[in-house]
């Protein structure tokens, strides 16, 4: 189609603006290219090209596409200058001054502004203030040019030189010239295309105020422009809106509008249909994830993304893909940010440990290159000096601490200034921990303390929350009053739930991952003294051995006890709301616990913290500990990556993107207890496989976990293993660990315990005779599915009380309430049902009850935790994930097992997964058989051996897969019922 006269180029520019409105934007983009090459290929160009070259510019800007649109704004350049044309010369090369400056070529852009010295002079003489500005103008003058004219130029000038100001972090230049551009495009009886110019500059004049710490202001200029923007003919300047609020709400601490508004970001662009924009859009968003502690999902984004900017040759993308990769890893294996008060023997050993894999990254990390934003560009330098920082490279860190101060000290913006602030206070304080040294600690308080005030002003809520807590731990170091440092935690504990409220509960739980507690911070520093103690006894003198080693293992008793009392209290606030502390008590006898401790029995207990686990090992005259070189996040990151498999298992049903508080973070809530799988054929194939998979990752944990050493030179009649489990541990099913080449149920017996002790001492209440209390429900209604197993279950669980002659009160398809009258009534507990997890609601989580009307009732785990359940010895939860333990935001994990154990229930059996009706009745029937004869966890044990050799009785589907014995977990005392 030929676009040589006005009426021909007219309409096609109007095809391609009917194509913009309607969200075709690349489809726009291709066909203002056609028209610009046509017309620079065989027309003479006129003041009617203007448009095109500015919707070009503009979409280029967007989508990415700078390369090509530069050469084609090059060339009209060209044949402007030979048509002596000096006014629409330099419009096209402010346009291409845009493209310079959206893509970071920053040098480029202030070379081509020299290149018009000739008519507005020379651009490093002008002053930026009205007097000067309105001297520069008068200054400017182009051949055959009217006012017109001059005010298109003027704003599209001052657009680019405020841009460019900006860019460069001279914050207070850049608004004087974005505002007199407005000026300029605002006039009375300006042309359409300076007003087009109107909505940049003000985007650009919200940017700056943003970046220069002006928040408020910002927030002005941004609301009024929404309604403004969300508009189908301008995508382009809603998304960049968007993408200045949510930077805005992360920098004030709404995290969740943020992260909101950010995905709508990236769903904008994948409108679009430019891989570029989508591209750019995925590193914005990784970007919150990281800082969210996302780090797994981010991961995500940034490797697709890596991958394919370097299909598209798009060298930049890629490298800023890579940073945020290095990035990204450095926020999952450190949280410098958050570490407890000192530093231990485990941050010696990580200086070492991480020093190769330190050197690797820095190898990569190049920071060297201006990023297109001033703020974004300091942002990198600071996340790596946190890094560094993380990793105790103290000499490194304050290296890039001085080039951090040396580069950015030019800038006006106070925002900056302030997190430069903000380093160095957390550089001398960690340069104070590192050498024992007051003085620096004593400095590090000054610079906190004096720009906390300013933090409030300006209402940087995520800096004045980090801020407070390393005053804390000065404060806590230079020995303050009591009162005032609990003052001053309170408050720090309040700044963090306002930040946190704002997310999503999902969300909250990834971003707590690293925050610490106050009691997690001082069960740290109870660690680090053990650690500290530890060193002597390894290095000490043989004289002195016995002494130091019997403090040790005292400390560690006084330790242990502790984190119990610490877990029940953790309990207590989440299913009770009670707010109480941690009380100290005097530990009981370290003796009592090493005699008691059974012989054939080693007890692992784990407890995560932020930034390292520590593992407990106990036996008979056996009392040890580990502390583990990992973060809390990289081990959630871990069990999740089961998780994904079992979701595979379930035939895709279950897969959703967006994670919620479970341990299977991507599952739906309400779970069905029957799979009806065909295990035959093609889907045994793929679940062989996934298995296969399976076997790696719990492979990995077990070696993250250091699992071989806890377990190397046991006794050979070690025949049980207790795991105390903690955090997301709750959900992963150790029976699969591999261990010498065999699954770790081949080894031992396993079973669950939520405190050290293991066990708890029999109630002082006695019931004449036994009794069973045996209910199924398997009606279903809109919400759960009709479950077929449950009375053919109920039969064989039946047959066993009565072949022991225990009295039973059996109840199918019963109410609520009759279950509640005979539950504390009874010693044994048998229950088919389904299962419901509200989030933050334990009035509305619990098993569920359907009558035969269809009315649906749940009897809560708030109502569990308030029975006294201290005569039931032993409860059997059959139904799907009835095992499965929920994150909350909090960090605590609560669950149906525990619950019913802290209610005084001695034993539980569940499943943290899916079971199919077939295989649940050959299980259950099993299992209860080999209480006859054995121990509560050595009934479990062989009959997950049983399924593994696929001799489950009257079962004729294979067993032997992982995933349909390993997720059966005994919860509590593992003794025989008798």
């Amino acid at each position: 189609m030929p676009y040589d006269t006005f009426v021909e180029l007219n309409t096609a520019f109007e095809l391609a603006e009917t194509k913009w409105l309607q969200g075709n934007l690349l489809g726009a983009y291709d066909d203002l290219c056609k028209i610009f090459t046509h017309r620079l290929l065989y027309s003479r160009l006129v003041d009617a090209d203007l448009k095109v070259i500015q919707s070009l510019a503009d979409l280029a800007g967007l989508l990415g596409e700078f390369q090509a649109a530069d050469d084609l704004l090059c060339g009209a350049v060209d044949l402007y200058k030979e048509s002596k044309n000096e006014c629409l010369a330099d419009y096209t090369c402010l346009r291409r001054i845009q493209l310079c400056i959206d893509r970071g070529t920053l040098d480029q852009a202030q070379d081509l502004l020299q290149e018009m010295a000739p008519r507005i002079g020379d651009i490093n003489n002008i002053q930026f203030v009205l007097p000067g500005l309105l001297r520069w103008e008068a200054g400017c003058f182009w051949h055959d040019t009217d006012s017109e004219d001059r005010t298109v130029l003027f704003a599209e000038l001052y657009l680019a030189m405020g841009r460019l100001l900006a860019a460069l972090g001279q914050y207070g230049e850049a608004l004087v010239a974005l505002q007199r551009g407005l000026f300029h495009a605002e006039g009375e009886k300006v042309s359409s295309l300076a007003q087009q110019t109107i909505l940049p500059l003000k985007l650009a004049i919200a940017s700056v105020l943003q970046e220069k710490g002006h928040f408020e202001d910002a927030q002005t200029y941004l609301s009024d422009l929404e309604s403004q923007l969300n508009q189908p003919q301008h995508p382009e300047h809603f998304i960049h809106w968007l993408e200045l609020s949510g930077k805005l709400n992360l920098l004030l601490g709404n995290l969740g509008t943020s992260l909101k508004q950010f995905r709508q970001v990236q769903e904008r662009c994948c409108q679009l249909r430019s891989q570029r924009a989508v591209l750019r859009s995925n590193l914005s968003l990784a970007h919150i994830l990281i800082f969210l502690n996302q780090t797994s999902a981010a991961q995500s984004y940034l490797m697709d993304t890596q991958s394919d900017a370097s299909t598209i040759d798009d060298a930049a993308l890629a490298a800023r893909a890579d940073l945020l990769l290095q990035l990204c890893y450095a926020r999952s294996r450190s949280l410098v940010v958050n570490s407890p008060v000192e530093l231990s023997v485990f941050g010696m050993n990580k200086k070492i440990n991480n020093k190769q894999a330190v050197a690797e990254v820095e190898a990569r990390l190049d920071l060297s290159t201006q990023s297109s934003n001033y703020l974004t560009w300091f942002e990198d330098r600071a996340l790596a000096f946190q890094w560094q920082l993380s990793n105790l490279n103290l000499k490194t860190a304050g290296d890039l601490l001085q080039h951090i101060k040396k580069v950015f000290n030019c800038t006006d913006s106070v925002l900056i200034k302030i997190q430069i602030r903000v380093l160095e206070g957390t550089f001398a304080y960690y340069e104070g921990t590192e050498n024992s040294d007051l003085t620096k600690i004593y400095q590090a308080h000054q610079i906190l303390e004096e720009i906390h005030p300013q933090l409030q002003n300006i209402g940087l809520r995520p800096e004045l929350w980090q801020v407070q807590r390393i005053l804390v731990w000065c404060r806590t170091r230079l020995n303050y009053p009591l009162p005032e440092i609990e003052a001053l935690t309170a408050s720090t504990n309040y700044l963090l739930e306002q930040i946190t409220s704002s997310l999503a509960p999902e969300d909250q739980v990834f971003y707590l991952l690293n925050k610490w507690t106050a009691d997690e911070e001082y069960i740290a520093a109870q660690i680090n003294q053990l650690q500290r103690l530890q060193l002597k006894v390894s290095t000490g003198a043989f004289w002195l051995f016995l002494w130091q080693r019997l403090q040790l293992i005292q400390q560690l008793n006084a330790l242990v006890e502790h984190i119990d009392r610490y877990k029940d209290v953790l309990a207590k606030r989440t299913i009770k709301g009670d707010r109480i502390k941690v009380p100290f008590l005097p530990p009981a006898s370290l003796w009592l616990r090493l005699l008691t401790h059974p012989k054939d029995r080693i007890t692992l207990s784990f407890l995560i913290l932020p930034d390292r686990v520590l593992v407990v090992k106990t036996g008979r005259f056996l009392f040890d500990f580990h502390v583990i070189l990992t973060t809390r996040l990289e081990v959630r990151n871990q069990v999740q990556h089961w998780y994904k498999l079992i979701k595979n298992i379930n035939n895709g049903r279950d897969i959703y993107d967006q994670p919620i508080n479970s341990i299977d973070s991507n599952r739906d809530i309400n779970y069905h207890r029957d799979m009806n799988v065909n295990w035959q054929g093609e889907y045994e194939e793929e679940m062989a496989e996934v298995a296969n998979v399976g076997q790696e990752v719990a492979k990995t944990l077990a070696e993250m976990l250091a699992f071989p050493k806890l377990l190397e030179g046991l006794p050979k009649d070690i025949r049980a293993l207790t795991i105390v489990p903690d955090d997301i541990l709750h959900g992963f099913p150790f029976a699969a660990i591999r261990y010498k080449e065999k699954y770790l149920i081949e080894h031992y017996a396993i079973s669950i315990a939520y405190e050290s002790k293991g066990r708890r001492s029999p109630s002082n209440s006695i019931i004449s005779k036994q009794k069973a209390l045996v209910v199924g429900v398997s009606n279903g209604n809109k919400q759960f599915s009709f479950l077929k197993g449950v009375k053919p279950e109920l039969k064989q669980v039946e047959d066993w009380l009565d072949r022991n002659h225990i009295h039973r009160f059996s109840f199918v398809n019963s109410s609520k309430s009759t279950v509640v009258e005979n539950l504390s009534q009874v010693t044994l507990l048998h229950i088919a049902c389904h299962g419901t997890f509200e989030l933050n609601q334990p009035d509305q989580s619990g098993l569920v009850f359907i009558s035969d009307y269809k009315e649906q009732e749940i009897l809560s785990l708030r109502e569990l935790s308030e029975m006294n359940l201290t005569n039931l010895r032993h409860a059997t939860l059959s139904s799907c994930w009835s095992a499965d333990h929920f994150i909350l935001p909090g960090r605590w994990i609560i669950s149906l097992p525990e619950t019913l154990w802290r209610s005084g229930t001695q034993s539980i059996l569940g499943c943290l997964w899916k079971v199919d009706d077939k295989i649940a009745v050959s299980f259950m029937t099993r299992f209860y058989n080999y209480l006859d004869k054995f121990p509560r966890d050595e009934a479990l044990h062989r009959t997950q051996l049983d399924c593994l050799n696929n001799c489950l009785p009257n079962c004729n589907v294979n067993t032997d897969s992982l995933f349909l014995w390993a997720g059966f977990n005994l919860y509590g005392d593992y003794t025989a019922l008798n």
